[in-house]
């Protein structure tokens, strides 16, 4: 699959979005491109992968991307249907089987160039920088309820090997970084509908630092997930939560925050429908708050916190049209493309309205116009 896509921001950035690139109205042609391998490696033992290697046309670099190598097999327990089986990947959350967690969760493509916020969950921050193992198991409590739980072990990319993946520096921990996952979901006609969280412990060392003392931060995450589908019509609403606290045990006694203690919550709902095959309509709210910590966010040119605090607001709504969803061209009859516009606004960006990052800029500067065509073949 590859990417393409137009930046408009409602205010420009001097010196360019990125570099070599305009300080407005912007395009990088496939701005992401990917291969990808889903299937089975052997069907007999029921082994069998999802496995993304993506090149960033911004970066210019190759790296590994969503990996799940994973045994599954199938068994009864109390005459009840059951999956079961274990899994090797390098993202937690990577593994889940909804769009409600951050590995699969919306925005599904997003501009490379346009401002982020400074503050992101540390289950964000783990994705490819870590490889894993677990085990998982859903069990069909009756013809309509379904029970899902996972536990996995991680462990970060020794420097050597993450340069060679393309996510380098990864950044160290200290043991295994725990995960554990339950679900509950319950189908009924043309309608689903989970609920379910999990939990994630890390242990990292400041940044350029491997032994001694190091931080916990721990992910607290509670999810939701409704599913309306019909042949000529999808309605799909998630609900994701998660409450983080953040003990600087290490990076605190250096002089790399303000507190010994913090904490981040961070709260997604999107709400889309995809009519007749062919029109997407998405809404999505997204709302960052935390503890005010001016070492940890300090201020600074267009990404920088003036007032020290992680809170961000912003609001996307985007529009979609499937040029091939029911079937591509004779000449490339599984070829599939999506045109797309999206809209972010952020009424607060980075802990403040206006002048954010303490030289003048306001949130509405980063408001973000992202259009484009997404291919898939």
């Amino acid at each position: 699959m590859s990417q393409t896509g137009f930046t408009q921001l409602h205010d420009k950035i001097a010196g360019g979005l990125r570099p070599g690139y305009k300080s407005n109205d912007a395009w990088v042609a496939a701005q992401q491109s990917s291969l990808y391998y889903g299937g089975a490696i052997d069907a007999a033992l029921g082994i069998g992968a999802f496995i993304q290697v993506t090149y960033d046309n911004v970066s210019k670099s190759w790296h590994w991307d969503n990996t799940d190598i994973r045994l599954a097999r199938s068994a009864h327990l109390f005459n009840r249907s059951l999956i079961y089986g274990f899994t090797f990947n390098n993202a937690p959350t990577v593994t889940d089987l909804w769009n409600s967690t951050p590995d699969w969760g919306y925005p599904f493509i997003h501009s490379y160039l346009a401002p982020a916020p400074a503050a992101t969950p540390q289950v964000d921050q783990l994705a490819q920088e870590v490889y894993g193992v677990g085990g998982y198991a859903a069990l069909n409590v009756t013809s309509k309820d379904m029970i899902y739980a996972e536990a996995d072990l991680y462990k970060s990319l020794p420097n050597q090997m993450s340069y060679r993946l393309g996510v380098g520096p990864a950044t160290q921990n200290d043991g295994v970084i725990p995960y554990v996952r339950l679900a509950l979901q319950r189908t009924w006609g043309s309608y689903s509908a989970e609920i379910g969280g999990y939990a994630l412990q890390d242990n990292p060392y400041p940044a350029g630092v491997v032994n001694g003392p190091a931080n916990t931060i721990r992910d607290l995450e509670v999810d939701a997930q409704f599913q309306w589908i019909r042949p000529l019509q999808a309605l799909s609403v998630q609900a994701s939560f998660i409450h983080e606290s953040q003990d600087w045990a290490a990076s605190n006694p250096l002089g790399l925050t303000t507190n010994p203690r913090d904490h981040l919550n961070d709260l997604t709902v999107t709400v889309s429908d995809l009519v007749a095959q062919k029109i997407g309509i998405t809404e999505s709210y997204n709302a960052i708050d935390g503890t005010a910590d001016p070492l940890l966010y300090p201020p600074g040119p267009i990404t920088g916190n003036a007032a020290g605090k992680p809170d961000t607001t912003g609001w996307t709504t985007e529009l979609d049209y499937y040029l091939y969803n029911n079937g591509g061209p004779a000449w490339l009859p599984w070829l599939n493309a999506k045109l797309f516009v999206e809209d972010t606004i952020y009424p607060r960006f980075n802990g403040a309205a206006s002048n954010y990052d303490g030289t003048g800029r306001s949130a509405g500067a980063n408001d973000t116009v992202f259009s484009g065509v997404w291919v898939a073949f």
